[in-house]
């Protein structure tokens, strides 16, 4: 077996069905890749949808983990996988007819590269409102196929392919990391891509191999992208590894703040449009400053408990 598609699930059963069609669509042999659906907690008709896809197709096979946490049910697809290489699609996107060909092509180009993804394309349900940030849900960084440059450009998560063997090399995925249940949290690919960087192993981009993400229309909203900027500044340090002062945090708190009453002057753009650009910076240096608060707080008990 080359190539393990794992789609991580939870209570997304309709939009389940929708990936787990495309992926048994694919123009590669079913001898050459499988489907694990890794089932995190469903309450829904999740359980029913993949058991129906895996009676029918002989490569898709079922595993239930049950502990709570996208990260968790990434590290349970891995261990499971019978491919050499072990792709990651989200269960609210899908795939073209030949991605997974594509995953395969660019592994017999590359046999020595361990960890690469390609771009993806945003699809919606509904109409997107007349204000909404164009681009946003869609990603790419270019048509060249090449090394990316860590630091400044990362593997998106709906779209990422690694080896078996350096999933088992660097123990997975960092467990604290990562959507759990309906709580919004992000950062567990980043985090891993940066570890891998470290060890000097290059990560590649590889643009043929393309996908489709759901821009859901509860994403729809200045509440629901102030929340997700929120969310990622939260976890700074935790993906990071970096620490920085608090002052520094107010110095980057009053800048984005400032930059924010840029949205009272009249432009081309709708006024909600340049309240997600200068807003959204704001409400990730809230985030990175929660989190160092945090941090803080954690380390100060940890102290005291020792002394006590």
């Amino acid at each position: 077996m080359k190539i393990t598609a794992v789609v991580c699930t939870y209570n997304r059963a309709a939009l389940l069905r929708l990936c787990l069609s495309s992926l048994a669509r694919q123009t590669l042999s079913a001898s050459l890749y499988e489907v694990l659906i890794i089932n995190n907690n469903c309450t829904d008709d999740t359980a029913a949808i993949a058991e129906k896809y895996a009676r029918k197709y002989s490569n898709f096979r079922i595993f239930f983990e049950s502990a709570q946490g996208l990260s968790y049910a990434r590290n349970r697809g891995w261990k499971e996988a019978r491919g050499e290489y072990v792709a990651y699609i989200d269960d609210d996107a899908k795939a073209p007819g030949n991605w997974i060909q594509e995953i395969y092509s660019f592994i017999e180009r590359h046999p020595d590269v361990r960890a690469f993804g390609g771009p993806y394309v945003a699809f919606a349900d509904t109409p997107l409102p007349d204000w909404f940030p164009k681009g946003y849900g869609s990603w790419s960084l270019g048509d060249e196929e090449r090394a990316i440059r860590i630091g400044r450009e990362w593997l998106k998560g709906t779209n990422m392919v690694f080896s078996r063997a350096l999933l088992e090399e660097m123990g997975g995925f960092n467990q604290k990391l990562g959507m759990r249940g309906d709580k919004i949290s992000y950062g567990e690919e980043t985090r891993f891509v940066l570890e891998i960087d470290r060890k000097g192993i290059p990560v590649y981009y590889a643009p043929k191999i393309r996908v489709e993400h759901l821009l859901a229309e509860y994403k729809l909203s200045l509440k629901w992208l102030f929340k997700s900027s929120f969310q990622n500044g939260l976890g700074y340090q935790r993906i990071f590894d970096q620490r920085r002062s608090i002052l520094s945090h107010m110095g980057g708190l009053f800048l984005t703040a400032t930059r924010c009453l840029k949205c009272l002057f009249p432009d081309r753009n709708h006024f909600k449009t340049r309240m997600y650009d200068y807003g959204a910076p704001f409400f990730y240096e809230l985030g990175a400053l929660v989190d160092t608060l945090s941090s803080s707080r954690g380390s100060k008990s940890n102290r005291f408990r020792v002394l006590r």
